[in-house]
């Protein structure tokens, strides 16, 4: 989950910046509000999905990477020196389930405000428009309220003080300004952000989403009176004479939206010609091509041997990776064996269970070995193994290792693995190789 959150953050903050350097400054403004809440379900989604990617030659840092990135993934078994297996992911340590309680309980919390909020403030809309006079506006409709306030609008519903719609104190600009809210159906943007918000309430980069998305609705409705009345100055003068009051309710539109008012003093006096607008947004496929790259789920095709590093034996210093699932990732082949990928379509299984029935298995034969004890020896080490088209553990070797005794043990296992139920990919039974971490660790 963390590593899902980090990528989603990133992608979500690399494709706003791209907003922020391209489409800023554009009047491409219809693109552009397709652009910001497309951008933000992309970098929820693109994180989840699965990429095959061929990498020909890897450096010699980015080995290291890969493989504690496996590891990281991986299963975590700890053996304590009185020959007991704990896994990470079930240690009786209740201090840890405690925090866990706490935060999961604490996200539920908020996210039930944040949603009940969201209902309240629609529900408020809604029934603030109840037993009004209204006047028809071609497909919206005018709510004439006694609250003393600028023209706002949400839905269908188009807000406007009653005295002063009676007296025609209300230009025909504002009333334009918010017509085109309605018309473009702003409000179902503004509960899809207010949605991720709830879900999302601790990302930072949503809020920001939130804030251009809003800023893109005012440009839009800001040309559509441009366009109909031909007369910028006054229009200007309209959104400077207006006390720039902030709304109580966050969903609403209101004419004279608080930020950036220079920015929409700019916008309307500018034009993108066809070309340059071609041009960023051709200039999006590259960014978008690398996202996918960068934040997927990647399979990265090469030899396995070629992209983990292999480790001296003796006491080496190992990562300490804790709270990890008890699951072994596999690094599959093809169909035609040349390189191993990431998931196939049928995993292998171990006595008609998943990788935690073996990871259970393992715990119940391996041994802390009495001379490691003696002379104080632990660390972890990962183990490499194929479990082959007919379900055979073979190719068992250790790819980090910490001590010949420790090493041993661990290999001896693994080796004396009974059969699997071979895994299958394209219809195919195939070889599945298998990155397998095992912690031994003094207490």
């Amino acid at each position: 989950m963390i590593f899902y959150i980090i990528n989603m953050t990133l992608c979500a903050a690399l494709l706003y910046l791209i907003y922020f350097l391209l489409f800023e400054n554009e009047t491409i403004h219809q693109f552009k509000r397709i652009y910001l809440p497309v951008s933000l379900a992309f970098s929820i989604v693109i994180p989840l999905v699965n990429v095959d990617i061929f990498i020909p030659f890897i450096s010699e840092s980015m080995k290291k990477f890969y493989a504690y990135l496996h590891a990281a993934q991986n299963v975590e078994i700890e053996l304590s020196a009185e020959g007991s297996i704990v896994s990470a992911s079930g240690m009786s340590t209740s201090g840890f389930i405690n925090l866990q309680s706490v935060v999961i309980s604490v996200y539920a919390l908020v996210t039930l405000f944040f949603l009940l909020r969201l209902i309240w403030n629609i529900s408020k809309i809604i029934l603030s428009a109840k037993g009004k006079d209204c006047v028809k506006y071609s497909t919206a409709k005018l709510i004439l309220i006694e609250t003393k306030s600028i023209p706002y609008s949400f839905g269908n519903y188009i807000f406007v003080n009653k005295e002063d719609y009676v007296n025609g104190n209300i230009p025909d600009e504002i009333i334009i300004h918010e017509y085109a809210h309605v018309k473009q159906k702003h409000s179902i943007d503004i509960i899809f952000i207010e949605l991720l918000i709830a879900l999302f309430w601790y990302n930072p980069v949503f809020y920001l989403y939130r804030k251009k998305i809003k800023q893109n609705h005012e440009f839009i409705a800001d040309s559509a009176v441009v366009k109909s009345k031909q007369n910028v100055p006054y229009y200007q003068s309209l959104l400077l004479n207006n006390t720039c009051e902030k709304s109580r309710i966050e969903l609403v539109m209101k004419f004279n939206y608080y930020l950036n008012t220079k920015n929409r003093f700019i916008m309307m006096t500018k034009s993108t010609s066809k070309a340059r607008a071609i041009c960023v947004k051709f200039a999006l496929i590259p960014v978008i091509l690398v996202a996918i790259c960068i934040f997927s789920s990647k399979t990265i095709a090469q030899s396995i041997k070629n992209i983990l590093p292999q480790q001296q034996s003796g006491n080496v210093e190992t990562d300490s990776i804790k709270n990890q699932k008890v699951e072994p990732v596999e690094l599959n082949n093809t169909t035609d064996e040349k390189f191993p990928f990431a998931v196939v379509e049928a995993k292998p299984k171990f006595q008609g269970g998943d990788q935690n029935t073996f990871s259970r298995w393992v715990n119940s034969q391996i041994k802390y070995p009495e001379a490691a004890i003696k002379d104080s020896i632990q660390g972890k080490i990962i183990l490499q193994f194929t479990v082959d088209k007919n379900g055979k553990v073979k190719d068992v070797e250790v790819i980090r290792k910490v001590h010949p005794t420790l090493d041993a043990e661990a290999v001896s296992v693994i080796k004396s693995s009974p059969a699997w139920t071979s895994g299958r990919h394209k219809n195919k039974p195939v070889d599945v190789v298998f990155l397998f971490p095992v912690s031994f660790q003094l207490q």
